[in-house]
């Protein structure tokens, strides 16, 4: 089984890492589950990957997040208090961060560990579309995922 750490996922993503007042157990060596884009398809220990938006919600999905159990976010751009025992990464770039991540942990067949990427068809369609970087449909599914939050909120 893949598993990645807090410390290996700001590395690779070349983040900043914030820990909650009370950090996570084993620090930044505490593993991670699987990074979503879709807060509604958050289970424990996972990692919310939100983008820049043209709304405001994507405080509201961080806060979504962290109630329903992520671990942490990835947050492009701005600061974000995580709770306590949970990380935030803050980087520049949250569509070449997700490349990246991609570029690093891509198999020798092309394909990706399932446990490392949220299997909902919203994230599928987010990764297909990064990777070969289309960036109409990747605004596409930003602001359907606005609209959800929106809709949530």
């Amino acid at each position: 089984m893949f598993n990645l750490c807090i410390a290996e996922l700001s590395e690779i993503i070349e983040g900043s890492v914030s820990l909650g007042a009370m950090p996570p157990l084993a620090g930044l060596f505490e593993p991670i589950g699987r990074v979503v884009v879709d807060v509604r398809e958050i289970q424990n220990r996972d990692v919310l990957w939100t983008f820049e938006s043209r709304s405001k919600q994507a405080y509201y999905q961080v806060e979504d997040a962290y109630a329903r159990g992520a671990m942490g976010v990835v947050v492009g751009g701005r600061r974000m208090e995580p709770w306590a025992g949970k990380f935030c990464v803050n980087v520049s770039d949250p569509i070449g961060a997700l490349h990246r991540l991609m570029r690093c942990i891509r198999a020798d067949d092309g394909s990706w560990p399932a446990a490392v990427f949220g299997q909902d068809e919203t994230m599928q369609e987010m990764l297909q579309a990064i990777w070969i970087r289309d960036l109409d449909t990747v605004r596409s599914i930003i602001a359907r995922l606005d609209q959800r939050a929106i809709s949530a909120a």
